[in-house]
């Protein structure tokens, strides 16, 4: 029997056959809205899970004290504290925005939705986009709520210079990127908690949180210049307190290594998360757990 592909679909079926996925546009005010939705989902989430946010929150600002009470021996300094806390903050920031896109797709894939998330006209990038600007935003509510909570305790005072906005940027871009490679290593692998876990450790240990690359032996240097977060916090320590500008910040070559690590992690997370989606689109384990 002689069969031929149908290339071209009769005039009066074709409104009965969905755009191919690849062909699927999405327009602007529906990117607002998925935006707007993911983002409202997050908060009220967030608001669901006030008590155990409050709780972690003291536990978070019980141990920075307790950091710097020790480094101040028994007293706060206004000098010491100021730099100890753009990094706690910053780390912390890393912390819940790496959590909740984390925590978020792993939700999704344990209560069975994610496939249904992949069903729908929308294409999976704006998903995901959505899902990476509700962590953000919690993230960020999260952090100044934290640097509130602390200045109750201890009289910091930081000043605001509009320089600090690209260091901070390039902090949040180099945290998208890394939570873009443990987000598409969930979806491939899914049970990453203890790796997850190791990588923050990591992070807050090497990172600059409490001590800057320049203060660290030299091989524990070279790990803290590849991390995500240890560049941006740099920068805001140093166009922040030692009120450095931009222009100080290239002719000393700090202000490429900033742009260089957010964009390198934003490219290797964006590649880890396309690869690994694909991957468990084919193996058919998208939606297991």
């Amino acid at each position: 029997m002689d069969t031929k592909r149908l290339d071209v679909v009769p005039s009066h079926l074709s409104g009965a056959f969905p755009p191919r996925r690849h062909q699927a546009k999405i327009g602007i005010q529906k990117l607002r809205i998925m935006l707007g939705n993911e983002v409202a989902k997050g908060l009220i989430d967030l608001w669901r899970g006030k008590v155990a946010l409050l709780l972690e929150m003291i536990s978070f600002g019980l141990f920075f004290l307790v950091i710097t009470f020790a480094q101040g021996k028994g007293s706060f300094h206004q000098v010491a504290v100021a730099p100890l806390l753009l990094g706690f903050v910053g780390y912390l920031f890393f912390h819940m925005q790496t959590n909740r896109l984390f925590w978020g797709l792993l939700g999704e894939i344990q209560s069975g939705t994610l496939e249904q998330m992949y069903l729908s006209p929308l294409p999976s990038w704006g998903l995901l986009l959505g899902l990476t600007v509700a962590s953000i935003v919690e993230a960020l509510i999260t952090s100044v709520l934290m640097y509130l909570l602390i200045r109750l305790v201890v009289p910091v005072t930081i000043p605001l210079r509009l320089s600090a906005l690209l260091p901070l940027i390039l902090l949040v871009v180099g945290s998208v990127g890394y939570s873009l490679m443990v987000g598409g290593l969930t979806l491939r692998f899914k049970r990453l908690e203890i790796l997850k876990e190791l990588v923050q450790g990591v992070v807050f240990l090497f990172g600059g949180v409490f001590v800057p690359p320049s203060h660290m032996p030299q091989w524990m240097a070279i790990i803290a210049r590849f991390l995500p977060i240890t560049p941006g916090i740099a920068g805001l320590q140093q166009t922040l307190l030692a009120g450095s500008s931009l222009g100080a910040l290239a002719s000393d070559g700090t202000i490429f290594w900033l742009i260089g690590n957010a964009l390198a992690y934003l490219g290797l997370g964006i590649i880890v998360f396309r690869c690994c989606e694909h991957m468990a689109k084919r193996l058919g384990t998208l939606g297991q757990y």
